[in-house]
């Protein structure tokens, strides 16, 4: 009885209110009260954790054999060989085939169909034939061939100039026009061009960042660079004013570890291309990176031979600056090639029987990472390091799959009369690029998604250790709460029920936005999230087996159960398909310390007229506590285009007011 007590004490408090004051302090009364608060959550943190250590001392040992299995799947998945199982990478093809083997060993049906053409043309579908689901996730871009002439010296390709991601092909040969920084607009009433201000026929040369003081840091941010300086922001206003090529340069003395490298291809291909929010820029002109040798170059076969690249960054430094250098042609080739790349989700299913056959219970983890970092690393400095995902997410992938194995073995325990909706077990890909693996899934599904009875997700399940285990999306469907609550009780673990990164974070968002009723299983963010520190050894394999028992009970559960729950949006008509009419402008994440932090500010929208800046966080919306992004996206419905909300924003600290007017979505 007093583990039963502890482990109810233990839930009680992991359910209270984690942010009570999150409109930060600012009276020394706030300041106090804050800091008790602090303390009191620090203490209620010692006795949940002295609860748990006993719970997980009192609990049954798990099996040995399902323990080992686990830290073999995960220790295969996280090795280096797989390097971080980025989309695209030989790492996350052999993460597939170890995936695909693993199903066909438990005696799992492939999940998906194959349509084929025959050789009268027409389509052929085979049915439940791959475990594979192919989508594209963007193109590779190469250079197939290139060429840059100056005054005719001809230049090295990856020595003295390289090809962007960004880039068309052609074939020109055009004079050259300095357009300083090529930001159009920027505080201070930076303006960059003129009105008039046309490029047609000439080769724009541009500089990299943007306008700096005298030791190279921004002007126009405390730390690295704003907004403004990215490369694609640029390219784009040049094509506007019709230049028939760009060519950047990084301004020497820019306060910026790469001033002396040559961006490239891969360096600039963003790796979530080509579908939601990553799309690739691309463009009709080609786009090359040059040193500041061959801008000087240019400089001195121009008109005005006195001039110098230093002249004009100082220049530009405090203004706009468009000038011709000349009518001697510079000659410039660039042909790109590229080709589609295909990522596969993995799936398998467990046939159901009976009266619920035709209805599925989907359990799903994500197998992609970040590879070596070159998108979604946490800290600029790890980028181009190897990123292993043992728990991100390795350690779910391989919880899925001893869930299977699980369900199988209990499915084959069934009488001939009894009935159970099919299984499906799905391994995600391109969940790191923004959930686009899962909602490549709910747009093609194995069955109609109003046949979809409940999906339960696990990602980073590794490292519960002593904390509680997180269950978000309860409130999903009404009744989840109560049919889950003897499973948690059984299981003996100390569970959460919310989530701390909210709901809209892992691929359960894709089904939920869909209407199926989705959990979302989750050990908590630490160190070394999306770091090169995620690696094996610091997985709690023993916890991770514990949380695929418990995902598997419930999905046995499910899948058994007659009722189907009906998802909290099912019956509330015109309001779940209303959309908002305003864009604020923003990228937000949710923040720790409470309210959202935001990550990025798109150009001409509500938030960049209010002047928002990036790593601002939003902590009150209108005099409203903004507790997280999903909270806040609600709000949104209730405003029109011309409204006036007022934020209160934490920028470094200091507590400041904004007024916003919301533009319409245009």
């Amino acid at each position: 009885m007093l583990i039963r007590a502890l482990i109810l004490v233990c839930m009680l408090i992991s359910c209270s209110p984690l942010f009570a004051g999150a409109s930060g302090p600012e009276t020394a009364e706030q300041v106090r009260k804050a800091r008790a608060e602090r303390q009191l959550r620090e203490n209620q943190r010692h006795q949940e954790r002295a609860a748990r250590e006993i719970t997980r001392e009192e609990l049954p040992e798990m099996d040995a054999a399902l323990v080992d299995r686990y830290q073999e799947m995960v220790e295969f998945l996280s090795d280096p060989a797989r390097e971080g199982r980025v989309p695209g990478s030989l790492g996350i093809e052999q993460a597939a085939v170890f995936i695909e083997d693993r199903f066909a060993e438990l005696g799992l049906s492939p999940a998906f169909d194959v349509k084929t053409t025959g050789a009268d043309g027409e389509d052929e579908i085979r049915v439940g034939v791959s475990y594979r689901q192919s989508m594209q996730m963007g193109v590779t871009t190469s250079a197939a061939a290139t060429r840059l002439t100056i005054d005719g010296v001809g230049l090295v390709h990856g020595k003295d100039y390289s090809v962007l991601s960004y880039s068309g092909s052609d074939d020109l040969s055009a004079p050259v026009t300095f357009a300083g920084y090529a930001v159009v607009s920027g505080p201070g009433r930076y303006m960059g061009f003129e009105n008039s201000t046309s490029l047609e026929g000439r080769i724009a040369l541009c500089l990299n960042y943007e306008p700096m003081d005298e030791d190279g840091r921004s002007l126009w941010r405390d730390e690295g660079w704003s907004h403004h300086s990215r490369l694609s922001y640029k390219v784009s206003a040049l094509s506007r004013r019709n230049a028939a090529a760009v060519m950047i340069v990084s301004p020497p003395g820019a306060d910026d570890e790469r001033v002396d490298l040559l961006e490239t291809i891969e360096s600039t291909a963003p790796a979530n291309t080509g579908m939601g929010m990553g799309r690739a820029p691309k463009f009709d002109i080609p786009v090359i990176m040059v040193t500041a040798e061959v801008a000087e170059m240019i400089l001195f076969a121009g008109e005005d031979p006195g001039a110098t690249l230093e002249d004009l960054v100082a220049e530009s430094n405090s203004g706009g600056v468009v000038r011709h250098l000349g009518e001697k042609p510079v000659e410039l080739m660039v042909e790109i090639a590229r080709t589609p790349m295909m990522t596969d989700n993995v799936g398998a299913v467990l046939e159901g029987r009976g009266d619920l056959k035709d209805e599925v219970v989907v359990i799903g983890a994500h197998y992609d990472h970040i590879g070596y970092g070159k998108f979604g690393s946490r800290i600029a400095s790890n980028v181009g390091k190897l990123h292993p995902g043992a728990d991100d997410n390795a350690s779910g992938t391989a919880g899925m799959m001893l869930a299977a194995q699980m369900i199988k073995d209990q499915y084959a325990l069934l009488g001939e009369d009894d009935s159970a909706r099919s299984v499906l077990f799905l391994a995600f890909t391109a969940e790191e690029s923004g959930l686009n693996g899962s909602k490549w899934y709910v747009e093609h599904p194995i069955a109609a998604i109003d046949d979809h009875a409940l999906m339960l997700n696990m990602d980073m399940i590794g490292r519960l250790e002593d904390e509680p285990l997180e269950i978000g999306g309860l409130n999903s469907a009404p009744g989840l709460e109560g049919f889950v609550e003897t499973h948690f009780e059984q299981s003996g673990l100390a569970i959460v029920t919310e989530s701390s990164v909210g709901e809209g974070r892992s691929d359960h968002a894709s089904f939920d936005d869909e209407l199926v009723p989705a959990l979302f299983l989750f050990t908590g963010l630490h160190d070394d999230y999306h770091a090169p520190g995620d690696t094996p050894d610091l997985i709690d394999f023993d916890g991770g087996v514990r949380i695929a028992v418990l995902c598997s009970q419930i999905g046995l559960d499910a899948a058994t159960t007659g009722e189907r729950f009906v998802h909290r949006r099912q019956s509330k008509g015109e309001q779940a398909n209303k959309q908002p009419t305003v864009r604020v402008g923003i990228l937000p994440s949710n923040s720790a310390e409470g309210g959202m932090v935001i990550e990025r500010v798109f150009p001409e929208t509500s938030a960049s007229d209010a002047g928002l800046r990036e790593q601002d966080r939003i902590v009150s919306w209108d005099g409203e506590e903004l507790e997280s992004i999903e909270r806040w996206r609600p709000t949104l419905l209730e405003v029109s285009p011309g409204d006036v909300v007022t934020l209160t924003v934490d920028r470094g600290g200091e507590i400041i007011e904004i007024e916003m007017t919301l533009r319409a979505i245009e």
